[in-house]
């Protein structure tokens, strides 16, 4: 299915799309205008690292402290203390799930976020986590004090057991107290050093609007998304009904739909099962119920990828192995490939010869295959439905009269008027259909433009199925 027939599957649809879209968005209106009102708080704090220097440096620490406090609010400690602080009742899962920070900027300063059912709550969590952190911070830094100090600590008890061991006058007990001052001035120096530390620059505020829900723009959205859905459903469902087999039969689905016979069933590949279809294909066309054996034949498929380039092909290579003299003919000038299947030049071509060349010198020998000519499409043309449909390719198709087969290969039918030109002035057309990609919509619109343009449509050729073990005939 192209893009235009997606479209206009939903154009004609828009009715039930819009009303199953409407009907989403009430229920969901309805739904979120009766669920609990969320309001948000934020507090502000900020953080002074412990080099209280100017520089860059000093910004640099404080916008890394501010990172890497800000994660401390989903921690289990920070958030377990918030639930009890806040006198809300709240497991540290809870909070977790109700709060977040991050840093602003490059500044150094953290943003706390909280959730409640009222803007009070909200105010609430948001104090009780900032004032967690702020003890939690406080008690790093304490403990970190402390590591620091016990070591020389440790090492003044010792000095300070020798120099009370020493004798009066002792000449080592003025080296050994100039150790321990020295101690007590590192401590000193240490304890004197400011600590990481963070405040409250911006209390707990919260908004008197909610944040969630929004009842007027989930339905909008909601709407939306189901008009997307509802209509993609519609197009699947068509394309699902419209798929040749669906019944399980495809043989019968194809003969309710065009009311032609089926000439050749033509599996996938290019081995014994496919020459024997051929075979099969080019009887058929010999022993039509017609009026007499047809002498020219079109090839047409709705589509480009039903394959009918290759049915083309193969029927001109199984009909020149009877040592009849046949012609192919490339009359796909949009997009042709005959001549890439066997391997000649596409020009000279036939929009050579329609435009005055000569037919013999276009005419194109194939390897192995000494009954067989082709004619390929020649350069391009500006307007191939025109060069197509004027008297030229009839005369072209006449002067092959002394040929037993002309097969001519057509551009897709649904997409070009080229293929109802070339049909129209053939003896016979045959169908291409391929099951994994053709639908029944396609097929019959195709069929009635070939019957209006006056074409006789014989037969159809069921493209791509599945391989029948033919040896098993012969077992047993």
């Amino acid at each position: 299915m192209d893009l235009s027939a997606h479209f206009r599957i939903i154009l004609r649809s828009w009715k039930r799309i819009l009303l199953v879209a409407v009907l989403v968005g009430v229920f969901v209106f309805l739904f979120t205008n009766r669920s609990a009102r969320v309001y948000r708080a934020t507090e502000l704090l900020a953080v002074t690292p412990s080099d209280t220097g100017s520089g860059q440096s000093n910004a640099d620490q404080a916008n890394y402290l501010a990172q890497s406090y800000a994660l401390l609010v989903d921690t289990p400690k920070v958030a377990g203390g918030a639930g009890r602080a806040s006198g809300l009742d709240l497991t540290a899962d809870e909070v977790e799930s109700l709060t977040s920070a991050s840093a602003v900027g490059d500044l150094g300063f953290i943003e706390v976020y909280a959730k409640g059912s009222s803007p009070a709550d909200a105010r609430k969590l948001a104090d009780a986590v900032s004032r967690t952190l702020i003890v939690d911070v406080q008690r790093t830094e304490a403990e970190a004090l402390a590591e620091d100090i016990a070591p020389l600590a440790e090492q003044r008890s010792r000095l300070q057991t020798r120099l009370d061991a020493l004798p009066p006058n002792s000449p080592e007990a003025a080296s050994i107290q100039a150790n321990i001052d020295a101690i007590n001035q590192v401590e000193a120096e240490r304890r004197a050093k400011p600590a990481n530390r963070i405040n409250v620059s911006a209390g707990a505020r919260a908004a008197d609007a909610p944040i969630a829900p929004h009842p007027l723009r989930s339905a909008i959205i909601a709407c939306i998304i189901a008009a997307i859905l509802a209509g993609e459903a519609i197009v699947i469902s068509r394309a699902i009904g419209d798929r040749i087999g669906r019944s399980g039969d495809s043989d019968a689905d194809i003969a309710r739909i065009t009311g032609l016979p089926i000439l050749a069933h033509i599996p996938k590949g290019e081995g014994f099962e496919t020459v024997e279809a051929f075979r099969v294909l080019r009887t058929n066309l010999i022993v039509l119920d017609t009026s007499g054996r047809p002498r020219t034949v079109a090839v047409v498929a709705a589509t480009q990828d039903a394959g009918k380039t290759f049915v083309s092909v193969n029927l001109a290579q199984s009909a020149s192995a009877l040592d009849d003299k046949v012609v192919l003919i490339d009359a796909d000038l949009r997009r042709p490939a005959v001549h890439d299947r066997v391997n000649v030049p596409r020009s000279p071509g036939l929009t050579s010869v329609l435009q005055g060349g000569d037919l013999s010198e276009s005419l194109r020998r194939v390897h192995d295959s000494p009954y067989l000519r082709v004619l390929c499409s020649g350069p391009p043309v500006e307007d191939p439905a025109a060069v197509l449909g004027a008297r030229s390719f009839r005369t072209v198709l006449d002067a092959l009269r002394a040929v037993r087969l002309v097969v001519v290969d057509t551009p897709p039918a649904a997409l070009f008027s080229d293929a109802l030109a070339v049909a129209s002035q053939c003896d016979a057309t045959i169908l291409v259909v391929d099951l994994a990609s053709s639908r029944t919509g396609q097929i019959r619109r195709t069929l009635e433009d070939l019957e209006r343009a006056g074409a006789n449509t014989v037969g159809i050729v069921v493209n791509r199925t599945k391989i029948t073990n033919r040896a098993a005939y012969y077992e047993g």
